[in-house]
């Protein structure tokens, strides 16, 4: 029987990822520790973002288009506004429940992204914040929420550039803003399938509601992109 320190965390993944990479010798079994970041962790963001952002590249890259900068710079961006603020969203919140959160990379997967990314398709499964601490359903869902809710807004301060020709504004910066609505769109659709291990399962289990509104906005904002292609 386990003691009453060691049952009172639990762990629980608000992600939309298929990691389970905890990394050698680690116990989340004990009471988690407060510090905002720790060196692993900021070694996996670092590893992540790195190869995401050479994935996105090799898929979009197209020299007949736009030069290598453009496509660096458009890369970066997605994994930045789309993955990184959606893990970061979760992180913060959990936080916010007085829970441990860190992102840890899932290197084998990290590996597999850019392998597919040659053959000109992305397969990213590249980590999630993992979280231990003792939290009630809603917080749960809250913390779920977080991440779609995020990609979301994002694709909301984006609209008027993506959606729209604005006069004076270069159509580079049209272009890479709809990429990143699209993106930051079907993110959090893609988040919302309301099974294990998405986002959109531990929502629907706390607030049927809220997940019904979020899905009707991501799907309208999704829809409103295709309608600009």
């Amino acid at each position: 029987m386990s003691s009453g320190r060691e049952s009172r965390y639990e762990i629980v993944e608000p992600k939309y990822t298929m990691s389970y990479n905890y990394g050698p010798g680690v116990s989340y079994s004990v009471a988690p520790k407060r510090p905002f970041t720790s060196p692993t962790e900021v070694r996996d963001i670092i590893a992540a973002v790195a190869v995401l952002t050479v994935a996105f590249f090799w898929v979009f890259y197209d020299p007949s288009e736009h030069g290598a900068l453009y496509f660096i710079s458009l890369s970066a961006l997605i994994v930045i506004i789309g993955f990184l603020m959606h893990e970061m969203s979760h992180k913060i919140v959990a936080r916010m429940y007085g829970c441990w959160a860190e992102f840890r990379a899932d290197f084998r997967m990290l590996g597999l992204a850019l392998l597919t990314s040659f053959f000109g398709f992305l397969f990213a499964a590249p980590g999630a914040v993992m979280i231990a601490g003792n939290i009630t359903r809603e917080q749960n869902g809250k913390i779920s929420l977080a991440g779609p809710g995020v990609n979301l807004l994002a694709a909301l301060v984006l609209m008027p550039v993506a959606l729209s020709t604005i006069s004076g504004v270069p159509s580079f910066v049209n272009d890479m803003a709809f990429s990143l609505y699209f993106f930051s769109v079907f993110l959090a659709a893609f988040n919302m399938i309301p099974f294990m291990p998405f986002d959109g399962a531990k929502i629907w289990a706390w607030n049927k509601p809220i997940y019904v509104m979020t899905l009707v906005v991501a799907g309208f904002l999704f829809y409103l992109a295709y309608a600009g292609l």
